[in-house]
């Protein structure tokens, strides 16, 4: 009886005490999880979940995982927290030169925060600042080149360079303009447009942008194959990386938000390495610790670092900083969760789990409110659609995906919804027979 006034004591603080994000308190109901071990998650009444949505897509590894929990321990041993300003730690600086070595080349310096928003906020400041310190200053440049549907964070910063009104919409007084260019939708194409014409509709339209601002543009800034948040929306092939000469034949830098596609989600460690694309900036978070602790990174290169070098009195310094940047902890976890990249050889396992989970997604695409499925890697979504001719959304009020997601709970698998799109981003760990268990709760929450 004790354990029972225990867990109703809890579900009536996380109703009325906690502030959880993205929801609506009045009518909150959410699971509250006592433990996890591997790709299952279990609540305060003993039930298990398959974490069907990664914890919030930053799980790659499983929860628990051995190596990861005595590289965190074997840390705590030495020290938790230090400071990285004016001072730092063997694990962070070792962990830097690791992030250099795996990700695209010519990035050669690392400024670590605690969020991807932060990261992307760095990456902002620090292109901004230098169009100010390079060489021959270029002072005209005070506005950034972003998608349609962006989504690159929740700080006034990076909801400017958002462009998902839902989120976005009640801040408008507070955030600076930008320029926006379209979302490069591969669901739903312009009239006129074929699937095999869409990357060169897209750039053609990038093009004009550039060709009017380029000479005031900071930097394009783009999330790569993948725009999450704006409903998992998947970049035409050629897209990424014909931004990418755009970006170069007119001059401006290129940020890479890669805070959600990275670290092996799309079946490379990084999106950008699919179309061989190396950004002035990269962004990576969420599975950076496997999920385990808060610490985002972003990375560029030399060009952009001698920008900031200079004496006390130049005033060239980078004015910015977190007080967990580079965090121990943080980054301890984060050296196992490479490590584990490595001892399990995760980016070989992927092409045929992605397979597993292509084909178990597929048994859904004749279900009538099912307007399409897509995915890239381990990334992959439902769209729900009332009409699938006309390609016509669901409105979001109607919280049809949320219903969906509910009944799939039923069946041991937790999803969670984007508007009527479901997300399905499994932990990389995965096995194939639990990524089956995941489709076949899709199919029974469909039917």
């Amino acid at each position: 009886m004790s354990k029972l006034l225990v867990a109703a004591e809890l579900r009536e603080l996380d109703r009325k005490v906690v502030w959880h994000a993205f929801s609506q308190m009045s009518s909150y109901d959410g699971l509250i999880i006592d433990s996890a071990e591997g790709c299952w998650l279990t609540d305060i009444d003993g039930k298990r979940y398959f974490d069907g949505a990664s914890s919030l897509w930053c799980n790659i590894h499983g929860h628990r995982h051995p190596h990861i929990d005595q590289a965190i321990r074997d840390q705590l041993d030495r020290v938790a927290h230090v400071t990285n300003l004016g001072m730092s730690h063997p694990t962070t600086i070792s962990l830097a030169k690791r992030l250099v070595d795996c990700s695209p080349g010519g990035l050669g310096h690392v400024f670590f925060s605690s969020d991807g928003a932060s990261a992307v906020e760095v990456a902002m400041k620090l292109a901004f600042q230098y169009w100010r310190q390079c060489p021959i200053p270029e002072r005209k440049r005070t506005t950034f080149l972003a998608l349609g549907c962006a989504y690159h964070g929740d700080t006034l910063g990076t909801v400017s360079v958002g462009g998902v009104s839902r989120f976005h919409a009640m801040f408008e007084p507070l955030l600076f303009p930008v320029l926006r260019g379209p979302c490069p939708d591969s669901f739903r194409l312009p009239v006129g447009i074929e699937s095999g014409q869409a990357a060169d509709y897209y750039l053609g339209e990038y093009r004009r942008i550039l060709e009017q601002h380029a000479e005031e543009i900071i930097a394009v800034i783009v999330e790569p194959l993948i725009q999450g948040a704006a409903g998992m929306l998947v970049h035409p092939p050629g897209f990424l990386g014909g931004l990418a000469k755009l970006c170069v034949e007119f001059g401006c830098l290129l940020i890479a938000d890669e805070i959600a596609v990275g670290m092996g989600r799309t079946g490379k460690m990084f999106a950008c390495e699919h179309e061989s694309v190396t950004p002035d900036f990269l962004c990576i978070g969420k599975g950076l610790t496997g999920g385990y602790l808060p610490m985002s990174a972003t990375l560029t290169s030399h060009r952009i670092w001698q920008a900031f070098l200079g004496s006390h009195e130049d005033s060239r310094s980078f004015l910015h900083g977190h007080t967990y940047g580079g965090n121990p902890l943080a980054a301890a976890a984060a050296h196992a969760t490479l490590d584990v990249f490595e001892m399990e050889r995760t980016l070989k396992t992927l092409p045929a789990k992605a397979e597993v989970l292509r084909n178990g997604l597929n048994a859904l695409r004749s279900h009538p409110e099912v307007g399409d499925i897509r995915q890239v890697g381990m990334m992959a979504a439902i769209e729900l659609v009332s009409d699938k001719v006309r390609k016509t959304p669901i409105p979001w009020q109607m919280q049809r995906a949320g219903q969906v997601c509910r009944q799939v709970l039923k069946k041991g698998v937790w999803l969670r919804p984007i508007g009527n799109v479901i997300p399905i981003i499994p932990p990389l760990s995965a096995t194939e027979s639990e990524i089956e268990i995941l489709t076949n709760a899709l199919v029974f929450g469909l039917s």
